[in-house]
């Protein structure tokens, strides 16, 4: 059984680790993937941690690939990249803006050769804008986009996270422009030219966030282990002085919560009855949780807590999560045996097909593959040849998705803002809420129309009907809704869906084409498989956010644990979600089969943890910030005049010798400290003893300096820094108008909330317009009742 993207050919000119992420996640889908390396290597090779003297985050970026080295600046390499482009489907680069233009490789050049070529480009700012040309790794996009200023101690100063979230987070839009392009050509027979940018994507990402600041103008600040919208949704500490996630969504899980701790007082306080209460209300509420958890072990309160279905979860670290029987029960972690190196333990993939594979393949030592390749090309691919087109027809004005229906039934973050994707993409999207409808409908903050700012951002450009399916009525309503369905995205799970008479198999026979996506928290297996989670509880269980026993990623220890501000566990799964769609969408496009898709959410978090998993197996040396930074004081960057930057290393000895003497800091010419290579005191991270050493000296220089000034000039230098932002910082720059990802709607219900796009374009497919969510009006299973109005 092969991949869905079997047969498909990708020349991966991608470097570092956004376009070597996505092209993994590609080659992982079937996808034959060349990776091009000059003959210096990917820099990415030399980052610490090293297993045999291999970067670990290298061996993890480039699983399943083919390895060649291409001199492009010879003749030779040149006729060779041709040669290869002429039988390619996909081109893959995230070099500067112009690199490959100079290298003669740029889309006209390469479409003159193949013009059925999906042709993407990755830069880290996108092509327009002020900012164009210059560089951006993982901290840069973190603190530009206002991530780092979402994250950090109640009170407290946005602080980084050590996790190169923001590069992979890129790397899955990387995935989902490449599948968007192969689906466009599917429907034209022509390539077509792609961009998304690193900035972008880390913004879009954020999306649920971003929308509490388009909806009030007001920075979302850091709050601890706590968060905005929810209450009680943070880390109470326990008689065991254990920190405890707690993680309550909706008002039944409140209700639960209440049971599970035996306050019968709280379920009858008014205040609290529902979440804009306990949110205007938090100081009271959180003060007497506090007391009463002080007062049980964190275990016991676990147990409790699961028994009532309350999203909970104790913080656990590397030493623990490779053991759990929950980890274990679903292969989140895989051995993979690596050439030259050995077996190691690599983050699986988090979303897997009934009908075609997905699969976790050993990557390249570099250059492996070179002599093989320039002799066979792309060797044969067992590809299912297609037996026609069983796509869409008609034009594409709203997008490549333009025809395709989706019958969307989740709620909360992960699948409405897969569903959202999926929309901007095209697609019409049919929300199916209860009765009593989306929990976050009832979250904070609020638009300046009384409305929930994330449930009108994540559920703009649908319609909606509500729908209790326990009824037959209702299910015959939806069952005739999937009948000419595309796709099914619902998060009940088989078991339930097959009481209902609504499992895959049950709809498969109704709809052979339909393409189901059931969307689980913990995976279909093990003990928690039937348990509820929420963005805090996902995160303390993959060790992506506070401090635990000894490993200090965020927060300081003896103090309340720090969450990662943006909702990356729920927003980092909708992006697998939407590439386990489009794969099983190209598929049927060209067999006219559909399949079912199942995503877990704890299994995006471990995936994308992956690199710190093999990092820790047994590293040549404890070094680099994927080790240094959990045993590590918080990091906040470098102050200057105004605000703090992200500073990035300079690539030799006479630039830093220049940057020295431009920063005024001749003094320090043929000091030991600063006569030491410049990425042991310019640490992206600022880890090290070196770097550590430096910082208050590069902070006393800096202190004459403002921010963006001083970046032009490191950039000048060719160190790859950036500002820390916060949201209004961000989307008054320049550079962000330049990406056009904010757009007013031109409706009278939206004309003064401001709405965050996807950071994708499609060269001459439209871009995203934001509209009103629209209910639609239904017969419930009680005839005179009438389930919905004309909505928001």
């Amino acid at each position: 059984m092969g991949g869905p993207l079997q047969g498909v050919r990708v020349f991966d000119m991608t470097h570092a680790a956004v376009g070597p992420w996505g092209t993994m996640i590609l080659a992982a889908m079937g996808a034959n993937v060349v990776k091009i390396e000059t003959p210096g290597g990917d820099p990415i090779r030399q980052m610490k941690p090293r297993y045999q003297d291999l970067s670990t985050v290298y061996m993890h970026c480039n699983l399943g690939k083919k390895g060649i080295y291409l001199d492009l600046k010879s003749l030779q390499g040149k006729e060779a990249a041709r040669t290869l482009l002429r039988d390619a489907d996909v081109f893959a680069e995230n070099m500067k803006l112009g690199t490959v233009d100079r290298l003669g490789l740029s889309y006209e050049e390469v479409s003159t050769i193949n013009p059925r070529i999906v042709y993407g480009n990755y830069q880290g700012y996108g092509s327009s804008g002020p900012l164009k040309s210059r560089g951006s790794v993982d901290q840069t996009a973190n603190a530009f986009s206002g991530a780092v200023s979402v994250t950090g101690r109640r009170d407290g100063e946005g602080e980084f996270r050590a996790t190169a979230l923001h590069d992979l987070n890129a790397g899955s839009y990387v995935v989902i422009s490449t599948l968007l392009g192969l689906l466009y050509r599917e429907r034209t027979g022509r390539g077509i030219a792609i961009e998304s940018p690193q900035l972008g994507a880390s913004v879009a990402v954020q999306a649920s966030r971003i929308a509490e600041f388009l909806a009030t103008g007001e920075n979302v600040p850091p709050m601890g282990s706590a968060c905005t919208t929810t209450v009680p949704h943070r880390a109470f500490l326990c008689q065991d002085m254990r920190w405890l996630a707690v993680g309550v969504v909706t008002n039944q899980q409140w209700r639960g919560l209440c049971r599970a701790i035996g306050d019968t007082d709280l379920l009858e306080d008014t205040r609290f009855a529902i979440n804009q209460g306990r949110v205007t209300h938090r100081e009271d509420l959180e003060d007497r949780l506090h007391r009463t958890f002080s007062t049980k072990p964190a275990r016991w309160w676990t147990i409790q807590l699961r028994k009532h279905k309350v999203p909970v979860s104790p913080i656990y670290d590397y030493e623990t999560i490779p053991h759990l029987p929950q980890v274990r029960a679903n292969r989140y972690l895989v051995d993979v045996t690596y050439p030259r190196v050995g077996t190691l333990a690599f983050g699986n993939i988090p979303f897997q097909y009934s009908k075609t594979s997905v699969a976790v393949r050993p990557g390249p030592w570099p250059g492996q593959d070179t002599e093989r390749v320039m002799e066979e090309g792309w060797g044969e691919d067992a590809a299912v040849p297609p037996k026609g087109y069983f796509g869409p027809k008609g034009s594409m004005e709203k997008g490549v998705l333009d025809g395709v229906t989706v019958v969307d039934m989740t709620q909360g973050l992960c699948g409405p803002f897969a569903s959202l994707l999926l929309a901007d993409a095209g697609a019409r999207v049919i929300k199916v809420e209860p009765l009593e409808g989306d929990y976050t409908r009832q979250w904070e903050p609020t638009t300046v129309d009384g409305l929930s700012a994330v449930f009108v951002h994540l559920n703009r450009n649908k319609e909606g009907i509500r729908l209790d399916i326990r009824k037959r009525r209702d299910r015959q309503s939806l069952q005739k809704l999937l009948e000419d369905a595309d796709v099914f995205l619902e998060e009940d799970g088989q078991a339930r869906m097959k009481r209902l008479g609504l499992s895959y198999q049950d709809l498969e026979r109704m709809n052979p084409g339909l393409i189901h996506c059931t969307v689980s928290a913990f995976g279909t297996k093990g003990p928690l498989r039937n348990q509820p989670a929420s963005e805090l509880v996902l995160q303390a269980m993959s060790d992506t956010w506070a401090w635990c026993d000894y490993l200090n990623s965020l927060g300081v220890q003896e103090e309340e644990p720090v969450r990662l501000g943006p909702d990356m566990a729920s927003m980092g799964s909708s992006l697998y979600v939407v590439h386990g769609i489009l794969g099983a969408l190209y598929h049927k496009w060209r067999t006219d089969e559909g399949q079912h898709i199942t995503v877990n959410m704890l299994g995006t978090l471990l995936h994308q943890r992956g690199d710190i998993w093999t990092s820790m197996v047994d590293p040549d040396e404890w070094a680099g910030f994927r080790c240094e930074a959990f045993t590590s004081r918080p990091e906040y960057g470098y102050k200057t005049a105004d605000r703090r930057v992200i500073l990035g290393a300079v690539k030799n000895q006479d630039q830093l010798r220049g940057l020295l003497q431009a920063l005024g800091m001749e003094a320090y010419l043929g000091h030991p400290l600063f006569e030491r290579t410049p990425g042991d005191i310019m640490g992206i991270m600022g880890s090290g003893d070196f770097a550590l050493q430096a910082k208050p000296v590069w902070e006393e220089a800096f202190a004459k300096w403002k921010a963006e000034e001083l970046v032009t000039l490191l950039d000048s230098f060719s160190s790859i820094s950036g500002v820390v932002n916060t949201y209004q910082q961000l989307f008054s720059n320049p550079q962000m108008n330049a990406l056009a990802m904010v757009k007013q709607a031109d409706h009278p219900e939206f004309s003064r909330i401001r709405f965050l796009g996807p950071p994708w374009r499609l060269r001459g497919i439209p871009t995203f317009m934001p509209e009103p969510y629209r209910e639609l009006v239904v017969p419930h299973a009680n005839e005179n009742e009438l389930v919905a109005k004309e909505g928001i």
